[in-house]
Order: structure tokens, then C-alpha cells, then sequence
């Protein structure tokens, strides 16, 4: 890469993680506490294209999804077909990018192949893979261009997300032809396939079992859209799913799993907070202790344990609410072999180290 501080930044999304608040923690935090504020004020949800709370996807590499019956129409140009052909050995870029998950579903044949390519201004983007198992889809896009800079795929996007002012990259999702409010993320395709980007989108998101998806990638640069569409399928054979009754509560904060689903390729956590009887999660959150807040909401991250002591890596989150409550989806890679019990150690930072919070711990039975 032409960038060695940017390339280690991206190699770094792929090691355990840091004991340091992440930066994308603070966005999402930023973000939803300034929507929760104006929320407040005018005593109603805020009529918007989005709701009031945006999800806000917390990426520590590409997400794993699986179980995908898919159907795609068109074909890829010649260019983009050449660009995916230089992979070596292998062509699946969830196979050489991606994580356990991503690669499990890749090596077990449940991903599908996908052939759609759009030219706008001699620029070529492709979808070559999909995946989707009812709580994720993952995709894999790439880029074919003139520009003779050498930057991948990933640093081309990045720089056109951080321009103040002026118009960013940016992607849309829809389904059966409804915008959906929902986060998403990037990961990179890896030192083998520089001009593909992982992309994760519906963490936690309901849509039904069969659906229209369509994708709309805004490239700054040209002030152009590429929309892609795409039948989609669910498929959610062979998980586990998991709904504990259980309610936790300590220090305002009403804690319960709504959903922990466990399958070949990702393990996900859904974990609701709510708001205290008689009143709105706002009234709530003024209640909650400000250790457990940045800044000024409620922070609330989950690592995962089996009966070993064994934690699980994350993969990815994010967050949503509404008056009624705050819904955290946190994403894992998947279990091998499965476990007895697991253990959900809810936990805040404090400073730069993780702090559990033992009142709010679930042990909750598998087997």
C-alpha cells in the first residue's frame, strides 16, 4: 500500500481487541445521545427518513453470515471479471479476507456467486458474493477503475469519508423497495483482492423471509449511484436460538437477552435495556449512574464466555431505541465445539480498561 500507517491501521481490525475505548464506540455514542437529546426536547420521536436512533456498526473485521439461497441477474464486464480472476487459489474473497465465520460459511458452500457489474464514467462496480441467514447479510463489492494511484478499494473509500463539508461516500439499503434504517459497515478484501471491500449490513435488523434487496453505493467522487438488485432468500437452518426470561436490574438498568442465536457460521447476542414503568427511556437514562454513559448515554458492550473461559471474538455491533427501551446487537464468531453454557459479561470502559459488572451477568443454558 502506498499508506503504511493506513495499512496498519486496517491490519489492526483483525487483532484482539485493544483495551481502549474504540473510536467507533464514541461515534455511536455521540451520535445517538445528540438524537436521544433532541428526542427529548420536542416529547415525541422526531419524524425523520431515519428514526431517532441510527445504528451505528462497530467493525473490528467483516462479519459472518451464512445460509443463503439467492438468485442474481446480469452479468460481470470483462474488466471486473479479469480483477476477480488475479485472486489466486481460491476466488471466494470471504475465504481470504474475511473471519472464522465468513470463511466456515465460504469452505461449506453457503455462500452463492453473484454476477452483477455496473459502469458509470468508466468506473465498474461488481458484486461477486452474498450471504445471508435472517440476521445479516454480507457482500463482497468491488471496484474497476482507470485511476492509476494504487490505492485499494478501502483507502479510495475512506477518503471520501472524512471530508468535512462535502459529499461522502455513502450506501443505502432497501427492501421490497422500502429504505431501511439500518447500520452498516466496510472491511477490507484483503492484501489478495486490494479492489474488493467486505460489506455487512440488517445486524439485528426483521425483514421478511423473502424480499427485493437493493443496494444504491454513492461514489462521491463522481456524484454518481450504482444500484444493484438482488432476489434474497432466508435460510436460518441449523442455528440455535435462544430467548432466557431472565431480568437483571442494578442501578436503573433493567437488562434482559432478548435473542442469542447460535449457528455455523455467527453467534449473536441481542440484549434489550428498558426503560423503568411508567416512564420513557429518557427519564430512565437521567437515572442511570454516569460511569456507565459516554457520553451522557448508556454504553453498554458484551463480551461472551463458553463453561471453559473461553471468550468468544466479536466481530461487529451495534445499537438502537426508542423511548421504550435500547436494543445492543453484539456479533461473535461462531462456536466450535458447542458449548454446555454460555456466560454474557456486560462490561463499560472506565478510562482504558474494560470494567464487568458482575449484577448484570446472564449464565444461560445451551444444552
Amino acid at each position: 500500500m502506498n499508506n503504511p500507517d493506513f495499512e496498519a491501521k486496517l491490519a489492526g481490525l483483525k487483532s484482539p481487541p485493544i483495551e481502549e475505548v474504540p473510536e467507533s464506540v464514541r461515534s455511536r455514542m455521540d451520535i445517538t445521545y445528540q438524537i436521544l437529546d433532541s428526542t427529548t426536547q420536542n416529547h415525541g420521536l422526531v419524524k425523520k427518513k431515519r428514526r431517532w436512533l441510527r445504528r451505528i456498526i462497530l467493525m473490528t473485521g467483516s462479519v459472518a453470515v451464512a445460509c443463503l439461497l439467492f438468485i442474481a441477474l446480469g452479468f460481470f464486464s470483462p474488466a471486473m471479471a479479469e480483477t476477480l480472476k488475479q485472486i489466486p487459489f481460491v476466488k471466494s474473497v470471504f475465504q481470504l479476507a474475511g473471519d472464522l465465520g465468513l470463511r466456515n460459511a465460504s469452505e461449506r458452500g453457503l455462500t452463492h456467486s453473484v454476477d452483477q457489474s455496473i459502469t458509470h464514467q468508466g468506473v465498474t462496480l461488481g458484486v461477486s458474493e452474498l450471504m445471508y441467514d435472517g440476521s445479516r447479510l454480507s457482500l463482497v463489492l468491488s471496484r474497476e477503475s482507470p485511476d492509476s494511484s494504487g490505492a485499494t478499494f478501502m483507502e479510495t473509500w475512506a477518503r471520501r469519508q472524512v471530508v468535512s463539508g462535502n459529499e461522502i461516500n455513502n450506501i443505502d439499503f432497501y427492501v421490497n423497495g422500502e429504505l431501511v434504517n439500518t447500520a452498516w459497515g466496510l472491511s477490507p478484501g484483503g492484501d489478495e483482492s486490494p479492489n474488493s471491500v467486505i460489506v455487512t449490513t440488517f445486524e439485528g435488523v426483521q425483514v421478511p423471509d423473502q424480499f427485493e434487496f437493493k443496494m444504491e453505493v454513492r461514489l462521491a467522487e463522481l456524484k454518481q449511484n450504482f444500484t444493484f438488485t438482488i432476489p434474497v432468500t432466508k435460510n436460518t437452518a441449523d442455528s440455535i436460538v435462544l430467548t432466557p426470561a431472565e431480568v437483571k436490574s442494578h442501578d436503573h438498568v433493567h437488562m434482559s437477552i432478548k435473542r442469542l442465536e447460535l449457528s455455523q457460521t455467527t453467534t449473536q447476542l441481542v440484549v434489550e435495556v428498558k426503560s423503568e414503568a411508567g416512564e420513557g427511556m429518557s427519564d430512565t437514562i437521567k437515572k442511570i449512574p454516569e460511569k456507565y454513559k459516554f457520553p451522557g448515554f448508556p454504553n453498554f458492550n458484551f463480551d461472551l464466555f463458553d463453561e471453559q473461559g473461553r471468550m468468544l471474538v466479536s466481530i461487529g455491533g451495534n445499537g438502537s431505541g426508542d423511548e421504550e427501551g435500547i436494543k445492543y446487537t453484539t456479533s461473535f464468531e461462531p462456536l466450535d465445539p458447542m458449548p454446555r453454557i454460555l456466560i454474557v459479561k456486560p462490561f463499560i470502559w472506565m478510562e482504558t480498561q474494560k470494567q464487568y459488572i458482575s449484577e448484570l451477568e446472564f449464565i444461560v443454558p445451551v444444552k
